[in-house]
Parts: C-alpha cells; structure tokens; sequence
C-alpha cells in the first residue's frame, strides 16, 4: 500500500514558515489571517525568497516567506498566521500527511467513492477538493476529471479514514483504455468462468495477496467463481484462491492472449495487452476488463467496425472517428463505476469482433494519435452503416443529458443530402424533407444515386398485416416505456400526450398510424399510432425501430422479408431480401397505408433507405468517396463539417 510523506512526482523542496521578532510582522497592524492544517503542495525558492503553494479549507493558497529558520516538504500539515500573502508566524508542528497513492481502478459519482488498486475503496469526504499540481502551479479540478485507470493520483485522508484531498501530478496521459469484455454473443459483461492461453506463455498475478504464477507457454490456466474466492487453476489442479483482484499478463507482449470460453466472429479473440479479474456484482460471476494500449485498441476496433474491402483511405478516416470517439467515452466516465472506459459491443465500438488484418492495421498506423476537434472540445465523432441519401441533425436523434429532447445541436453534426440530383449531374439533390408526398417518391426511387449506392441497405422496403402490426407493437412498445418513459406517450382526456404506462392489453386494433414530425434529413423522430385502446406517440428513432420490428418473433407467424436495393437499380434483389431483421433498419423511411373497403386497415409497407441512426459518418460513403479518390481528411470534414485534427499524445 502506497503511503507517504509527499507528493512522489513533486520535487521536495524547502521553505520557511517561522518569521522572527523583531520583523515587520510585529509592526502596528495586528490584522492577520490564521491558516490552520494547510498541506503543502509546491515550494520554490528565488534567492532568500520562498514561495510556495498550499491546499487550506479546499483552496488553493500562496504565500511566501524570506526567513529559513523553520523547513517544512511538500506532504506535510502545517499551521500558520500570514498577513497578506505573507507568513507571520508559524504555529504548532508539522505532521506528516497520510496518503494513498495508488492506480484509481473505479469511481463512483454518486457515491464519492474512489477504488484504489490496494487499499479498496475509499469514501471522500463531503468537503473533499481535487486539484492539480504543474509546473509548480495549483489549479482546481473535479471528480470528473478524476480518470479510471489513473495512476498519478494522490489521496489525502483524514482521521476518519475518509479522502479530503485528491491531488493529480500533471496531466493524466490517455494513452491506454480499459475495455469491458463482454460474454458470448456480447450478451452480458458477467462470466461463469475464464480460461486463458498464450503460445508466450502467461503470468497470474494478486498484488494484494503478494502471489504470482507462471503458466507455461500453450498451456490453458482457468478462473472460476467459488464460495471462497476466484480459483485458480491449471491442469487440473487447483492453484490459489482469493476474493482480491487478479490479474493475467502475456509473458511476452508480442504474443497476444487468447480466451477460450466465449467466442466471437472469427472464433476464440486473441487479445493484446493485460487483464483484470473481478468478483461481479452478480453473485457466482466474475468481471473481465482487458487494459490496452489505444493504438492496438484501435487494431482490433477498425477491422470489427469496417471491412477491409472499403479501402486504404476510408479505414484511415473510420480509425481517426474511432480514436476520437473512445477518448470521448474515456472523458465522458460514464462506465467509471464499472472499472473501464468502453465496452467491447455496440454500446461503445465493437471490439475485437473480427480478426486484425495488414490494411486496418496499417489505417491505424498511418493516423496514429489523431483525434478531431472542433475548436477545443473533441469531435461527437457519431458514425454508422449506411445513408439513404441523407443525415440526420445529431440533436433529432439523441436527447441532451437531462432527457431534454430535441437536444442541443452541434454545427457539424446537422442534415446533410449526400445523394445526386438526377436533373443536376455531380450536384447534391436538395429535397423537401418535410413534405410527406415527396419523401414517398423519394425513398420508392430505385435508381438514384449518392454516397452510398454500392450498399443494399441504400433502398428498402418491409411490409405488416395489421396482425404483424399489431404485434410487433404490443411485443415491444411496453418494454419501450419502461426503458424511455418520457418518449412514450398516450393522449389523455385534455388532448395532451403524457407519459403512461401501456394498458397490458397493449393498443388494441390498430386504425392508423402517421409521423407527426420529422427532422431535418427526413428521419421520423415522432410516430404516432392509432389503436384501440388509445392513441400512443412514440418519439426518437430509436424507440420506433425498437418497436416497429420485421422479425416473426414478434409479428409472429410467417417470417417477414426485408427487401433490399442498390442505388441505380430498376427493382428491389431477390438474392438480398433479408428474413426477420432485428429493428428497422433506419427512421429514414415513409409507409403507405393499405384499406378494405369499410376503410379499416390491412397492411402497412415501409419504404425507407439507410441503415442505422443517420448521425456523422456513413461508413458506405465514406468507402465510396474514398474510391473516388477523396483522402481521409477529406471524407472527415464530409461528414465533420470544419474538424481539426490534432495528436492526442501532443496535446
């Protein structure tokens, strides 16, 4: 356990905190100022001068003295009068100041909580301040800029065991992430067990139980969840067993570690860098983080998000989003309480899903370090599959982070059209995306063509009977609200769309169904349906294509076709339907409205084009554009209207 005397990257030099008699501080002006347990941070000395930089009642103070008679280090409690900026006199003695400093493996906001490598985890008091200490300065920070993974964090505890300061030596360097490893099929973070391999070999490791292991190059080493602890085991036998953090290192870097109770799309992932293991919140699981180095995080996250048939140029532009996207989960800590940065499915970027290949490693290679800025914050950097002919506005899609929805726009993630006007070769089409009768036409046309004409998912169409309709809704529409209750609404009696829970019947015989608003580019951001038990708006695209769905499994019956086009086609391809797709492909679409005679309904067939949320950089056009001979910055500022791009390890 990491314990002190000071602030360990922090040069320990000497100041003076005692002024003599006789000095101007006892002149005629009494009025003084006490300091009381000020820690000591930085001193400098310039000829008999000393100045130096404490922490006081969660300020940051500076005073300076010219008298030697007393030395205090950085890392110590002191107490003293000052006139001024200037120090009177010295009072009481110095005491050492109690500190952890070690890795931050965990934080919890809510619960001012810190999980420090050894000691565990520690409860900040409710008057704890961050600050950080560079080039001899003292500047205020917050939690948040408290980063998991850190380990140039310094905690200051009181008597009661309790964290009141928490101080960061320099910047932290965000050159390595910490990735939540999820279970086959990417369906849980929780595992029942862990056996690893390596053709290197592997060492397994308890820091706080001062215990190690080596495992012999090919051979399997196993952790189990037990009623004691994780066991640990290799050929049969069992090793150790600990409820403390374990960790599993390559015996050489080079050699990449292989997992082999889950897989992925290419088999049993191979891993570069280091592992941790952790009991699980669930009861009988353990909790895999692998902590890797950005550049290779990215090896493995370019070729799981783009093929490497898309070329040279758009994989170096789908590595520079990727870099910037997951130092924007790293800043935005919102798996801090968990122990990592990002997670390896779709909820961050798909990690590790597809084997490493020359060409994506070579885009990362090509763009190391490179991140987009926009003025000084980091690029949204939001990408997806396919564009239909048009993006969306990134605020008709997301809500802010107080639920408000719209949200807040951001210049460069507005409505873009990236398909050709037929009238006006080489030119974008601009079209009334707000004019029902003209999207119709607009998605029922096979034979335009934009960015993304070589993807089948550039034109599409699904049909509902009303049965299919209605149970796709009542499938899905419940488990909506409860997941977004505030984008789920029912009319209730004052002609007011309210937040309610669905009736268990769920909404009955659908009559109609209509999009009361759209965004910029066209995407629905409000579906309203028509049932029998009431009249229901669902908003955000997400939630509609999460309960319009074209799979049987929730339609029931026959299984439904999702028909599939290229741009510049005359007819939707017979060798592309897709049968029972999981969402709708895109929000990107309108729908005509089939009526018997008595003028109820029959059937419901979508028309949209795209696939996914529509927001920042296709990845179809991107690989289109770059065939086109755009380079990467150049496909960037595309979809990234007036990025910058800077070095990351520069900044």
């Amino acid at each position: 356990m990491a314990r002190g005397t000071g602030i360990l990257a922090v040069s320990a030099l000497t100041f003076s905190l005692v002024f003599p008699s006789g000095s101007w501080a006892a002149d005629n002006n009494p009025v003084m100022d006490s300091v009381e347990h000020a820690l000591v941070v930085t001193v400098d000395r310039n000829g008999s001068d000393y100045t130096y930089n404490v922490i006081a009642n969660g300020k940051a103070e500076q005073f300076y003295t010219n008298n030697k008679s007393f030395v205090a280090e950085p890392g110590e409690f002191v107490s003293f009068k000052a006139k001024g900026s200037r120090i009177v006199d010295f009072r009481g003695n110095v005491e050492v100041a109690p500190y952890y400093h070690e890795k931050i493996m965990a934080k919890n906001t809510s619960a001012r909580t810190l999980d420090l490598e050894l000691h565990g985890n520690l409860q900040l008091s409710n008057s704890y301040s961050v600050f950080r200490v560079e080039n001899g300065t003292l500047a205020p920070q917050s939690f948040q800029d408290i980063s998991v993974g850190a380990e140039n964090v310094s905690v200051y505890y009181d008597g009661a065991g309790q964290g009141n300061i928490v101080l960061l030596e320099g910047k932290t360097p965000v050159n390595t992430m910490r990735v939540g490893i999820n279970n086959n099929g990417f369906a849980s973070l929780d595992h029942t067990r862990l056996d690893f391999a390596s053709a290197g070999g592997l060492k397994v490791v308890d820091k706080k139980g001062n215990w190690s292991t080596d495992i012999a190059a090919g051979m399997n080493v196993a952790l189990v969840p037990g009623a004691d602890g994780t066991h640990v085991s290799a050929n049969g036998q069992d090793l150790y067993a600990t409820n403390n953090r374990l960790y599993v290192y390559p015996a050489s870097s080079s050699v990449p570690v292989q997992i082999l109770t889950f897989k992925r799309a290419y088999g049993y992932p191979a891993y570069r860098g280091d592992f941790e293991i952790t009991p699980s919140a669930t009861a009988g699981k353990l909790q895999l983080i692998n902590e890797v180095q950005l550049e290779d995080y990215l090896r493995q996250v370019v070729p799981s998000e783009m093929p490497a048939s898309f070329g040279l140029e758009a994989l170096k532009a789908q590595s520079v989003a990727a870099r910037t996207y997951a130092l924007g989960d790293y800043e935005s800590s919102r798996y801090a309480a968990k122990g990592f940065h990002v997670d390896d499915s779709t909820l961050s970027q798909v990690y590790n899903n597809s084997a490493e290949n020359d060409l994506t490693s070579q885009a990362v290679e090509e763009t190391k370090g490179l991140i987009m800025k926009s003025g000084d914050a980091l690029v949204d950097a939001r990408y997806y599959s396919t564009s239909g002919g048009y993006g969306a506005a990134k605020h008709e899609v997301w809500a802010d982070g107080d639920g408000a929805f719209p949200g807040t726009p951001l210049p460069y993630l507005n409505a873009k059209s990236y398909v050709y006007d037929p009238a006006q070769p080489g030119q974008l089409l601009n079209l009334n995306t707000q004019d029902e009768a003209a999207l119709g036409a607009f998605y029922k046309d096979l034979s335009l063509t934009g960015y993304d004409s070589e993807s089948y998912y550039f034109r599409w169409k699904v049909g509902f009977s009303a049965t299919e309709l209605q149970n796709t809704i009542d499938s899905n529409l419940s488990d909506r609200y409860k997941a977004d209750p505030t984008a789920i609404l029912t009319l209730d009696a004052n002609g007011n769309f309210v937040s309610k829970p669905i009736p268990a019947g769920g909404v009955g015989q659908v009559s109609n169904l209509y999009v009361s608003k759209r965004g910029s580019g066209g995407n629905m951001m409000e579906l309203v349906i028509v049932g029998s038990t009431g009249t229901y708006k669902i908003e955000k695209e997400y939630n509609i294509r999460f309960t319009i769905r074209p799979n049987k499994a929730y339609t029931g019956g026959a299984d439904v076709s999702l028909q599939r086009a290229k741009g510049g086609s005359t007819a939707y391809d017979p060798a592309y339907v897709l049968k029972n797709y999981t969402i709708l492909p895109s929000a990107f679409a309108t729908f005509d409205i089939n009526r018997d005679a008595n003028g109820n309904l029959i059937s419901v067939t979508f028309y949209g084009g795209g696939n996914g949320h529509g927001v920042g950089m296709s990845q179809y056009g991107a690989s289109s554009l770059g065939a086109q001979g755009w380079s990467y910055d150049q496909i960037l500022n595309a979809y990234y209207a007036g990025m910058s791009l800077v070095n990351a390890y520069q900044m």
